[in-house]
């Protein structure tokens, strides 16, 4: 008997020894790994902007994950557990890179101050729950760093999130309700209603012409002292300004391009934008506007669009239908922002220069982003996490056969519901257990990045 008891002991501890080696082995791959991944994905960049980058990233893990979603992607492009609460019919455009704060306030084209997604660059037609899952890792990755959440606390805000998602996507099933839907100070809580008042009272567009440019000979001009602007190339200049009827060709608002109203007072590089875009060519150009005033001048916002990540982890037959859905892929990022939002910017659209095309859009004088530090109670949290699942269930909602069936022939909102139906308590645990999991191999990615030669230097 002792002799057996002695045997079954030296197995468990054999046993034990070699799990802790697989898990071991494990855990020094995926590390090396995501080092190597992240490398790999920015070297197109150059040094100079790869190294703000990384020095950004190595800021927090929910920053290092707002410049990482290549891993995402890669982790969870046709994860298993997407069946449970999909089909074939439940595909339709998503943000693609949803965080925390890739939602924020600016002005439609009825200059209403709304609060929506806010940035398309990556917006491709997948699986919904991508978008909540992504959407749901931050909230935990905001929640562990603003402190004072408990695990039962965090719980509860991802279960307002995709509660509230379910709910509204089923409040929408067999009406089109979701077409005309924004949000505004009018109709939204907590703190959200407040910021939107604070963003009206406080933004003008004359206030954000004297942040970004000089009144020179009563000329405005771009501030090339400002950080955030360099002096754009003469033969850069010369390409986008060849390039503006192109542009204009591509306009579908309610303003139609004319020489005058869309003439080039001056051109800018924008740079030091953005976390996971740093370092991608990118532009501000001031025209002339309604009038001659100096007052009522329009800055546009020029953007290289590329390959969006998802599209880099997909097979090939799906990659080939991308392909021939779409011109280019500054189309496809407005095709993305017209599906998804409603009312959308009239200087919506894109342009051709340099070998490369670049969306379009206006700086909204009302641009802003909610500071998430905020987010420092439960009621805070659970009240914004609640709004943010509402927008995106009103974002996918009308981005199926409501806005072109041609690209998604279902009613994505009744599909969801029937998927869900009865099943929402299953539904927002797979999401807790997904969030939860990941938001640690997130942590576990940004300490090894944090500790590696890419952040030697910051």
């Amino acid at each position: 008997m002792r002799i057996a008891n002695f045997l079954l002991t030296v197995s468990l501890i054999i046993a034990i020894f070699f799990t802790h080696q697989t898990v071991s082995r494990h855990i020094q791959s995926r590390r090396a790994s995501a080092i190597s991944e992240i490398e790999s994905w920015n070297t197109g960049i150059s040094s100079s902007d790869k190294q703000i980058k990384y020095c950004k990233m190595a800021g927090s893990a929910f920053v290092f994950y707002r410049g990482s979603n290549h891993l995402f992607w890669k982790d969870f492009t046709g994860d298993s557990r997407l069946s449970q609460f999909s089909n074939d019919n439940t595909k339709v455009w998503l943000q693609g890179d949803l965080h925390a704060e890739n939602y924020g306030a600016f002005t439609n084209d009825q200059d209403q101050v709304i609060y929506d997604l806010n940035d398309f660059d990556e917006s491709v037609i997948e699986d919904y729950q991508y978008d909540i899952w992504r959407m749901a890792v931050s909230l935990v990755l905001v929640a562990r760093q603003n402190s004072g959440f408990s695990q039962s606390k965090v719980n509860t805000i991802l279960d307002a999130f995709s509660e509230n998602y379910l709910d509204t996507m089923k409040n929408y099933r067999g009406n089109n309700q979701e077409v005309d839907k924004i949000y505004t100070r009018s109709n939204t809580y907590g703190r959200l209603d407040n910021f939107l008042a604070d963003v009206e009272n406080k933004e003008s567009r004359v206030k954000m012409l004297d942040k970004w440019t000089n009144l020179v000979s009563n000329r405005r001009q771009f501030d090339l002292a400002y950080q955030k602007l360099e002096a754009a190339s003469s033969s850069d200049r010369s390409a986008i300004t060849q390039a503006m009827s192109g542009y204009g060709t591509t306009l579908s608002g309610k303003i139609s391009y004319s020489s005058s109203y869309f003439y080039v007072k001056d051109i800018a590089k924008r740079i030091l934008a953005g976390t996971g875009s740093l370092g991608t060519p990118r532009y501000y150009i001031l025209i002339e506007g309604p009038s001659s005033s100096q007052n009522d001048d329009i800055i546009l916002d020029v953007k290289l669009q590329g390959k969006p990540t998802a599209y880099y982890y997909w097979g090939y037959y799906q990659q080939q239908y991308f392909d021939s859905a779409f011109n280019n892929d500054a189309e496809r990022h407005a095709i993305a922002y017209k599906a998804l939002l409603t009312s959308v910017d009239d200087y919506l659209g894109w342009m051709n220069f340099n070998g490369g095309y670049y969306s379009v859009r206006e700086r909204s004088p009302y641009k802003e982003g909610f500071d998430t530090t905020e987010l420092n109670t439960l009621d805070r949290f659970t009240n914004l996490a609640s709004q943010w699942g509402a927008i995106l269930a009103t974002d996918h909602a009308r981005s199926d056969k409501d806005y072109d069936s041609s690209l998604i022939s279902a009613s994505v909102d009744k599909e969801i519901d029937i998927m869900t139906d009865g099943r929402h308590s299953e539904f927002r645990s797979l999401v807790r257990s997904i969030a939860n999991s990941y938001a640690d191999t997130v942590e576990d990615d940004y300490n090894t990045f944090k500790s590696s030669h890419l952040a030697a230097s910051c």
